[in-house]
C-alpha cells in the first residue's frame, strides 16, 4: 500500500513539476508538497504582515498628531516647533518597528498562530499590551540617549505616549478585523488528516466544516476499522487508510496538520504516529480524555515527568461576581435599548403589517434554580402557530428534546427576515432588567425540554439563561443538542466577567455569519 502511494506521489509530482497548481483548490484535489511548504509560509507572515501595517499607521499616527500640536503652540511650554529633530525622531520610530516584531516574536505570539488552530485577540490583549509598553520604552530610551527626542525632551515624550496610545488601539483593532475576514474566506486552509473514526472523531469534523475560521480542510479519517455501508453514506469525509500508512497519505495530500481523536489504534503505534509527524514537520493535535469537563481554564502541571491536567474547583458565584454580572447586564441592556429603539418601532409596524396577532410573543421557560418565567420576543410565526406544532413533529431537525425547523411553515415573511438576523431576540431586553435572564447564558429551553434534563445537564439551571451564549457564537440550530448541554456546561463551570464580555464581541460576528439562524 505504502509503495503504491509513493508511485502516485512522484507521478503527481512529476505532473507538475512545470507548473503551480495554486489557490484556491478544489475540494478534493490532492495538494503537492511543496505548495504546502509556500502556504505554511504565508499563513506564518500573515499576522506580522499586519503588524508591521499597524505599527507603520501608529508611528506615522504618533508623528503627525506630535508635529501638529507643537506647530499650532498648543504645546508652547515645549516648544513650537520640533524642527530637524523631529524628523530624526520619526525616522527612528520607523526603525524601532523590526524592534517590536522581534519582541512578538521572542514571546511566542507569532509561533502560537502558526500552531494553535484557534487565537482570540482578545485572549492575548494583555500580553500584547505588555509587549507594545515595552517597545514603546525601549523606543523613547533610545530617542533620548541618541538626542533625537526633539529640543525639549517633552517632544520625545508626547510622541511616545501617543505611538503607544495608537498601537493599543490600532494592533488588536486591525489582527480582529484580519482574523475576522479570515473566518469569511481564508486561502490559507490547512489539509488535515483525522485519527480515529469514531464519534468523537466525526463530532470533531461536523465542528470544523462548520467553522471556516479554524482554516482547517479535512481530507479523511485514518483508523483501523473500517466503515460499514450506513457509515461510509452518511460520513462527511472518506477513510482514507489505516494509520501505519500515514506517511504515503500524508505525502499524497499535502497534509501538514493530524489530530487524534479516540483512535482504536494501539497506544505504542499511536505514540510512533507522532513521532512520524513531528519527523515530517507536520504539525499534531489530540482531543484529551474527558474533553467534556476541559476548558480554557484547566492548568498544565508536571509530575516528575508525567503530565497532569488540573481542572478548576466549581464554586457558586461569589457575591462580587453576581453583582459585576448584573451591573454588565443593567448597562449593557440599556445601552442596547437606546441604540435599537428606532428598530423596534420599525419592526413592531411591519409585524402589524405583516399578519395579524400582536408584536410580542412570550412563552414560559425554565430559569435560574428552575424558577420559570415568561420569555418575550418579535413575534415572527403566524398567531396560531402554537397548536399547529402537534402536526409538524415528524418535521423536527433537531435531535433530542428540542423542536426546530429549518423552513418551517408557520413562520411569517417579516418572521424569516427578523429571526434570520437574530432580530426577534431583541425584546429579552426586558427580561434583562427584571433580573429573569442575563446578557450571556445558557439559552432558556421550554418546561418540556427542560425537564427532561438530569444529572450535569441539569447544571444549565444553576445560572440566569441569557439572550447570547456559546451556542449561539458556534452555531446556533446548527450546533447538535448534545454538543449544546456540553458548551452549557463549560460556561456554567468556567464563567468569568471576561468570558462574558469575549462572547457579547463574537455575537455580532456570529449575527453576521447568520450560521444556524432559523
Amino acid at each position: 500500500m505504502d509503495s503504491s502511494l509513493d508511485r502516485t506521489t512522484k507521478a503527481r509530482r512529476h505532473e507538475l513539476s512545470g507548473a503551480w497548481q495554486f489557490l484556491p483548490y478544489d475540494e478534493g484535489e490532492e495538494i503537492p508538497r511543496r505548495e504546502v511548504q509556500v502556504l505554511r509560509v504565508l499563513r506564518a507572515a500573515f499576522v506580522p504582515l499586519v503588524d508591521t501595517f499597524s505599527l507603520l499607521i501608529a508611528v506615522t499616527g504618533a508623528y503627525l498628531i506630535t508635529v501638529s500640536l507643537a506647530s499650532n503652540g498648543d504645546l508652547s511650554a515645549l516648544g513650537s516647533n520640533t524642527g530637524n529633530a523631529g524628523a530624526a525622531m520619526f525616522w527612528a520610530g520607523l526603525a524601532a518597528i523590526p524592534l517590536w516584531l522581534l519582541l512578538f516574536h521572542y514571546y511566542g505570539v507569532y509561533k502560537r498562530q502558526a500552531r494553535r488552530l484557534s487565537v482570540s485577540t482578545f485572549d492575548e490583549l494583555p500580553q500584547t499590551v505588555g509587549i507594545i509598553s515595552l517597545g514603546t520604552w525601549l523606543m523613547f530610551s533610545f530617542l533620548v540617549i541618541t538626542g533625537m527626542g526633539g529640543r525639549p525632551a517633552g517632544i520625545g515624550w508626547m510622541y511616545a505616549a501617543l505611538t503607544w496610545l495608537l498601537l493599543i488601539v490600532v494592533l488588536p483593532v486591525l489582527r480582529a478585523v484580519a482574523r475576522i475576514s479570515l473566518s469569511f474566506y481564508n486561502p490559507f486552509r490547512t489539509s488535515t488528516l483525522v485519527v480515529g473514526a469514531g464519534e468523537i472523531g466525526k463530532s470533531l469534523v461536523g465542528r470544523l466544516s462548520r467553522h471556516k475560521e479554524y482554516g482547517l480542510r479535512v481530507v479523511g479519517f485514518l483508523d483501523t476499522k473500517e466503515f460499514d455501508e450506513d457509515e461510509r453514506s452518511g460520513s462527511q469525509v472518506k477513510l482514507l487508510g489505516r494509520p501505519s500508512e500515514l506517511r504515503g497519505i500524508a505525502d499524497r495530500y499535502g497534509i501538514s496538520r493530524v489530530i487524534i481523536a479516540f483512535s482504536r489504534t494501539p497506544h505504542p503505534l499511536m505514540l510512533g504516529i507522532i513521532h512520524e509527524c513531528q519527523e515530517m514537520k507536520v504539525d499534531v493535535s489530540v482531543v484529551p480524555r474527558f474533553f467534556e469537563a476541559l476548558s480554557h481554564r484547566v492548568e498544565m502541571e508536571d509530575i516528575e515527568g508525567l503530565s497532569i491536567l488540573s481542572l478548576p474547583r466549581y464554586t457558586h458565584h461569589g457575591l462580587f461576581a453576581r453583582m459585576s454580572k448584573r451591573l454588565i447586564d443593567l448597562v449593557g441592556a440599556s445601552l442596547a435599548l437606546i441604540i435599537f429603539s428606532p428598530l423596534f418601532l420599525l419592526v413592531g409596524i411591519l409585524i402589524k403589517i405583516d399578519s395579524r396577532g400582536p408584536v410580542f410573543y412570550s412563552h414560559e421557560r425554565m430559569g435560574k434554580n428552575h424558577k420559570k418565567f415568561r420569555m418575550i420576543k418579535f413575534r415572527s410565526m403566524r398567531e396560531d402557530a402554537d397548536s399547529e406544532k402537534e402536526d409538524l413533529v415528524d418535521k423536527n431537525e433537531m435531535a433530542g428534546p428540542i423542536f426546530k425547523i429549518k423552513d418551517d411553515p408557520r413562520m411569517t415573511r417579516v418572521g424569516r427576515v427578523i429571526r434570520r438576523w437574530s432580530i426577534d431576540e431583541l425584546p429579552q431586553i426586558i427580561n434583562v432588567f427584571r433580573g429573569e435572564m442575563s446578557l450571556v447564558g445558557p439559552r432558556p429551553l421550554v418546561i418540556e425540554e427542560a425537564n427532561q434534563l438530569l444529572g450535569a445537564a441539569d447544571m444549565r439551571h444553576l445560572v440566569q439563561p441569557g439572550i447570547t451564549g456559546l451556542w449561539q457564537i458556534l452555531g446556533r440550530s446548527d450546533v447538535p443538542f448534545q454538543e449544546m448541554l456540553q458548551l452549557d456546561y463549560l460556561y456554567v463551570t468556567n464563567w468569568s466577567v471576561s468570558w462574558d464580555i469575549k462572547i457579547m464581541l463574537r455575537t455580532a460576528i456570529a449575527i453576521m455569519r447568520k450560521r444556524g439562524a432559523y
